[in-house]
Order: structure tokens, then sequence, then C-alpha cells
């Protein structure tokens, strides 16, 4: 017989599995417009045919993605009304209208993705096919941006009666249009549009490191160049992007999840000039030991000075306490995250130097390894976020055990999902390689020399 509370634990990690299959997804149906539109765009301002042929390329892996994202998304959705009930109840008639306005972003780039495609090379003035790719780079990015408010309104809930809602469960003085404006939703949103992109693109930046390596044919290596160090000037950007947004997203979590806050830092106490805690190993209690700091940096960036007070968690009811492995997380993060943006920028200014560094061998590899740490960074990130806000699935308001169906009958439904998540990725690989199986690059070269 299975007891509830495993019912709990099952439905979380189904969550769990679910969002880090669709990240990906998402990740490269928001990334790959973008790359395909801008790539039309340089084509036609260079009169440069690599640049149109790469568009075209990647057209194809798009409308996959978009696609398998799509049934992700809808699976998802299921997941949330099947699993999380009675957190979809105060949703519903809270916090709507998010989802409303994404499905709406979502109608708008498949209208566009269709007059795009359909348009492609029939239309005489040459930039107004890149117009019409552009309504598509927007409600992928739009999309990204309502789901986020959701997830900024878990954080911190406005639009009701909070009080009421906790005394005795009644939903009232609804203000629907309060979950766009809530205090950590422009935070939110900056990161994750920052980091989603820059994810999508890394990967194909680790994708095209690998063909560079592999090809013999000088056409395709010329070829390969070009769109690397296109690829590799946006992901730069969008590293630096994500980098600022999560030093500004810390002074966020600060204000408004303090106990989130303590649990990243390693704080155990309250104190003044904190020092940024790097690393170490558990000790008596809950402390850490033999760990690296940083003096008063904690403090500068939670409160904007060296003196600024911290919060530790000894402050806070032990049945709320984060767990504490999102500290690690935390630095896996700043560490892998502040690697790959070195890397990045160090390619780019041997660029500059004019050291050509994609001739040597190194520079393709660690374009492939900060591709694959690129996923792990944004899954870590999404995992530390969501864990450390813990036991709470609406903060302050709703545990995830409340809101949670604690019924067995969702099993059999739950595992069918799961192995559409499991098998999704590889399937989605495999339908890309019948898709190229006789379309070669060395094809689409050959036809621009004529």
């Amino acid at each position: 017989m299975v007891s509830g509370l495993e019912v709990i634990g099952f439905d979380r990690g189904l969550m769990g599995l679910s969002l880090a299959v669709h990240i990906i997804l998402a990740s490269l149906a928001m990334a790959l417009p973008l790359l395909m539109v801008l790539s039309e765009f340089i084509g036609i301002k260079r009169n440069d045919k690599d640049f149109t042929i790469f568009a075209k390329r990647i057209s194809k892996p798009f409308l996959v993605f978009l696609g398998v994202g799509t049934a992700s998304g809808i699976l998802i959705a299921i997941n949330i009304l099947v699993l999380w009930p009675k957190f979809m109840s105060l949703v519903s008639q809270v916090a709507i209208l998010p989802f409303n306005f994404e499905t709406i972003a979502f109608f708008m780039e498949s209208l566009f993705v269709a007059v795009y495609f359909f348009s492609w090379g029939k239309l005489k003035r040459k930039y107004t096919h890149v117009l019409l790719g552009i309504p598509v780079v927007i409600g992928g990015a739009l999309s990204a941006v309502f789901i986020t408010m959701i997830n900024a309104f878990m954080n911190t809930p406005v639009g009701f009666n909070k009080a009421l809602y906790l005394a005795n469960g009644t939903i009232s003085n609804i203000n629907p249009w309060a979950v766009f404006t809530s205090p950590s939703a422009a935070n939110e949103i900056l990161h994750v549009v920052g980091t989603t992109y820059f994810m999508g693109i890394s990967i194909v930046l680790g994708y095209l490191a690998i063909r560079f390596l592999k090809t013999k044919n000088q056409k395709e290596k010329t070829y390969y160049k070009k769109i690397i160090w296109m690829l590799l000037i946006l992901a730069a950007i969008f590293i630096v992007w994500s980098v600022i947004t999560g030093m500004t997203s810390a002074s966020s979590v600060y204000a408004q999840q303090p106990e989130k806050f303590a649990a990243i830092e390693g704080d155990l106490h309250p104190m003044t000039y904190a020092p940024e805690i790097i690393g170490g190993f558990p000790g008596a209690n809950g402390t850490l030991k033999d760990y690296f700091k940083i003096p008063d940096l904690q403090s500068i960036l939670a409160a904007g000075k060296p003196s600024g007070a911290v919060p530790g968690l000894s402050q806070y009811n032990p049945d709320t306490y984060p767990p504490l492995f999102i500290h690690f997380m935390f630095d896996f993060m700043v560490i892998v995250g502040t690697g790959i943006a070195f890397i990045l920028l160090l390619i780019i200014f041997l660029r500059i130097i004019k050291k050509n560094p994609l001739s040597r061998k190194i520079t393709s590899i660690s374009l492939v390894v900060s591709g694959i740490f690129s996923i792990l960074l944004v899954e870590n990130g999404w995992i530390m976020a969501e864990s450390g806000r813990q036991p709470w699935i609406i903060y302050n308001i709703m545990r995830v055990s409340q809101a949670a169906n604690p019924s067995p009958s969702v099993i059999p439904v739950a595992i069918a999902i799961a192995a559409f998540y499991i098998f999704i990725i590889p399937l989605s690989i495999f339908i890309l390689k019948l898709i190229f199986r006789n379309k070669p690059l060395d094809k689409d070269l050959k036809s621009r020399a004529k």
C-alpha cells in the first residue's frame, strides 16, 4: 500500500523531471528563432550566403523543438492540474492572467512561424522576410516572461487578502493584475530570459564546435568559423547579463525570502560585516567549516554596505528551513558561471588581438565543455531556486504537502508522462538526424557557389 507521503514524493520527483527536460526544450525553442532571424539579417546586410544557409538550416531544428516543446508544455499543464490541484485552485482565482497571456503569445508565435516559413524566398523586398521573423522571436520571449511571472507569484504572492486566506481559506480582495508587478517579478524575468538565451545559444555553439573539429572540408570550416564567432559574442553577452541579474537577484532574495538567503549563504546566525562564504563542509549544529571567505562581500551584495546586517537560520522556525544543500548549489553556480564567462571573454579577447584562437583545438573543446556545463548551470540554478522556497509551494501561504494530490490513482498517469520525458530528447535528436540525412552542409555550400 502506497502512503500519501510517498505519493507526494513521487509527485515532486515527476515535476522535477518534467521541468528539467522542458527547460532544455524551451531554451532551444527560444534561442533558435533569435539565431535564425539574426543570421538572415546579417546574411542580407553583408551579402554573405553562409549566414543565410545557417538561418535556413536551423529553421528545421526550431520547428522540431517548437513542436516537442509545445507537447511538453501541455504535459506540464496536465501535471500541475493533476498533481497540484489545491495550488491551481488558488492560482486560477488570483494569478491566472499570465497563463492566458502566455497562450496569446504562443498563438502569435505560431501564426508568424507559418507565415515566415511559407514566405521564404517569395518576397521582393529583402528585409521583409526578416521582419516577419521578429514576432516569432518576441512570441517565444514573451512566453518565458509570462510563465516566469507565475514563478514570481509563488515566491512573492500578491493580489488577494493573504491574512484572511491563512485564517480560514477564504480568497477575497482579488486583484488579478497584481501578479504582473509582484515584488520579485522584474528580477526573475530579467534573469530567466538571460539564462534561457544563454543556455540555448551555448548548446548550439557546442554542437557547431564539434562539427568544426570533425570536418576536414575547408569550405565547411570557413562556414563554421563565421557562425561560431557570431554565437560566441551572443553567448558572452547573455552570460554577462545573467551574472549581473544574478547579483541583483541576491538583494531581492535578501529582502523577500530571508530564510532562502541565509541557506544559500550558509548563515546559521545573523551577522553584520558578513563575508561571502564559498564551499565548506557540514559541521556541528548545521554550521559550515573549512570554507573560503571574502570579507564583507555578502553584506555588500545584500544590503549595499559592508556593515549591512544579514539574516541567519536561527532567527526562523526550523520547520520552515530550506534544505542546506542549496548553499553548495549556489557555489557551483557562481564558480561554473564565472568560469564559462571567463572562457568566452578570453576567446573573444584573443580574437580581438588577432591570435586566431579557433586555430587551436583547445578552443573548440572548451566551447563544447561550456555548452555541456551551460545545461548543468541553468538546471542547477532552477533546482536551487525552487528548493530554496521549500517547504512552501507559495511562499508563506501554501506548503507543498498542502498543494499536492496524495491519491495513488495518479501514479499510472504520472509514469506515462515520465516515460515521455525520458525519451523526448533522444527522439528529437533522432528526428533531426533523419531530417539532415539527405541535406548535408556540403550540398548547401555547393549550391551557394552557383
